[in-house]
Formats: C-alpha cells, sequence, structure tokens
C-alpha cells in the first residue's frame, strides 16, 4: 500500500526524527534530531491554544490534562531512561505560563510555523487563520519513530498509554 494510502500511525513508525531547531523558554533551541539519537524520547503534540476539532470546546482543559499527565509520570520515564517532550505551535511565553500553573518540569516545545507538520505529514487544523497540531504522541529511540498514537483518544492517560508500550516493548 502506498504511503499516503496507510494510517498516519503507521506511516509515521520507522521515520527518522527530523533535524529541526525548535525553540524553548527553558533552554536554548533543541535540534530536536540530535536529541532523538541521545536518549528515547517520548513526544507528545498538543493544540496549545485553541480548542481542537476533536477536543471539542474543551481543548485548553485537555491541554492541561496532558501537561499534568506527563508531569505526573515523570518518575516512570526517568526509569525509561527516556524524555517526555510537548510540542504545540502555541508561544514559548504561553507555554511558560501553562508550566508555571501546573508545575511542568519537562521539556516544551514551540513549532509555530509547524516545521514537524511539514517535515513528518502531522495532522493540524486551522482556525481564523492560525493553524495548530492535533493531539498526536510519539515514542522515538535511536533518533527514529517507533511508535506513534493517533488519534489520541484520552489526553489524560496518553502518558500511561506511551508508558506501557514502552514497558511491552523493551525502551
Amino acid at each position: 500500500m502506498p504511503a499516503e494510502g496507510r494510517p498516519l500511525a503507521a506511516r509515521l513508525a520507522g521515520l527518522p526524527i527530523p533535524h529541526v531547531l525548535l525553540s524553548s523558554f527553558q533552554v536554548s533551541p533543541v535540534d530536536l534530531a540530535q536529541h532523538a539519537n541521545e536518549f528515547p524520547l517520548v513526544i507528545y503534540f498538543y493544540p496549545g491554544g485553541s480548542s481542537s476539532p476533536d477536543d471539542g470546546h474543551d481543548g485548553p482543559m485537555m491541554d492541561a490534562a496532558q501537561h499534568r499527565a506527563f508531569r505526573d509520570h515523570h518518575p516512570d520515564f526517568v526509569a525509561h531512561e527516556c524524555r517526555a517532550i510537548g510540542i504545540s505551535s502555541q508561544s514559548e511565553q504561553a507555554q511558560q505560563k501553562s508550566a508555571g500553573t501546573i508545575g511542568i518540569s519537562h521539556l516544551l516545545l514551540t513549532d509555530p510555523e509547524l516545521q514537524l507538520a511539514q517535515e513528518l505529514e502531522l495532522p493540524t487544523f486551522t482556525v481564523d487563520g492560525k493553524s495548530w497540531y492535533q493531539r498526536l504522541t510519539l515514542v522515538a529511540s535511536h533518533g527514529t519513530i517507533d511508535k506513534a498514537f493517533y488519534p489520541v483518544p484520552s489526553a489524560a492517560r496518553s502518558a500511561a498509554q506511551a508508558i506501557a508500550w514502552m514497558q511491552v516493548h523493551g525502551i
């Protein structure tokens, strides 16, 4: 079956994490591919500024639930020698506000130009002329995507879902 006819999750598995430079209020810009080559990553994409079609009007609440889930599962990620990263197209200032309010210690990166969406053909949506990421979770090791979870049925359970998958697959 051609790549464009395969489901998104199946199409992404096996692809390398692309070299994109993303900024953060927490650290200097990060080359995501280099980061993915250094240690396993769980990358979660979230709208971060608008309600997605999947979340309805509860988008910001779902973002907060997802951030808390990744924050609360931090010890599990450490046990797997893995790093969690949240990515959205929202501004660094908005991410900083969320991180402070929720107490996020993991890395949040901003991709306002949706570079990763373009490189990997990730799902986005547009509201009032601004584009946002749809919820998606990637597990990557050795610089390659091992698993993609899409759609994300529960923002609050996406961290646990990724950890369970890593346990079963020895990552």
